[in-house]
């Protein structure tokens, strides 16, 4: 399984666009993810849910994709991913 890598650029546009989907600020979404790792925004994600950003299904499927590595890692490596990725980093 091939490993996914950003920059700390890249990284940081991640977290800040993340960050405004959740409601909350990169810097906290970058704390739980160096205390808990993706677990740990998974259970993030679904408390910012909650306040009706997602329906429940939305929510479980979420969690769900968060939890299962070989899921994610196949999302990211899904060519029209790596496009929105490319766009929202400031790539392309």
């Amino acid at each position: 399984m091939a490993e996914l890598s950003f920059t700390p650029e890249q990284m940081e546009k991640l977290l800040s666009y993340a960050g405004q989907r959740l409601g909350t600020t990169p810097e906290q979404l970058k704390a739980v993810f160096q205390k808990e790792g993706l677990a740990g925004l998974s259970d993030f994600a679904g408390k910012a849910a909650q306040s009706d950003r997602l329906t429940p299904e939305e929510m479980a499927k979420t969690q769900a994709l968060l939890q299962d590595k070989e899921k994610l890692a196949a999302l990211m490596r899904d060519p029209t991913i790596q496009q929105l990725l490319t766009r929202l980093l400031g790539k392309g």
